[in-house]
């Protein structure tokens, strides 16, 4: 018999990016290098704090087979499967200058009444300052990005500006999908 396989470990520390792509044209959710890098999109990996980045989950349903009346096992199948948000905290100064830094994403989600549309991306396993290019894989997530709160993060000496908003996921995901050129 071979030996067991033993993948080396996808190492994500410093390798890994969130970007927030408002439209993506392809159905199958592979948006292009264009669409990945332009104007309007927004890398938010080191504007979201750490513990407040976007952490989708998925919760798949066990469910039992109905018992017919000769039954004496009964068996469980797969149920229904939801996609969740959460919460997104991130850094914000109430005094920076409007399309500056420190207001961008504050500006590109500011919503009063409604949200924000478009699609999460996490590229996983790349150097995170390495340009997006054709054939790298993202899972990216459709949303919904709600109003933004602004507030501060951490204590004393290390507080600082922040805003926290929710995020929902709103149709399916799609998971190692190729950039397209």
């Amino acid at each position: 018999m071979p030996e067991p396989l033993r993948p080396a470990p996808a190492k994500l520390y410093g390798r890994r990016n969130w970007i927030f792509i408002p439209t993506i044209a392809s159905a199958t959710l592979a948006p292009t290098v264009a669409e990945a890098t332009g104007a309007a999109a927004l890398d938010i990996t080191n504007i979201a704090f750490s513990d407040g980045a976007p952490n989708p989950t998925a919760e798949t349903t066990l469910v039992e087979t109905e018992r017919r009346f000769g039954d004496t096992l009964v068996y469980e199948g797969i149920g229904e499967t939801k996609y969740g948000g959460g919460d997104l905290t991130y850094a914000f100064d109430a005094q920076g200058v409007a399309a500056s830094n420190p207001v961008k994403l504050w500006e590109k989600w500011l919503n009063v009444s409604g949200a924000v549309t478009g699609f999460l991306a996490d590229r996983q396993n790349v150097a995170r300052a390495t340009a997006i290019t054709a054939g790298q894989f993202l899972h990216v997530y459709p949303v919904e990005i709600g109003p933004s709160m602004p507030g501060t993060k951490g204590e004393g000496a290390t507080a600082e500006g922040s805003a926290v908003c929710k995020f929902a996921i709103t149709a399916q995901p799609a998971f190692k999908i190729a950039v397209l050129s």
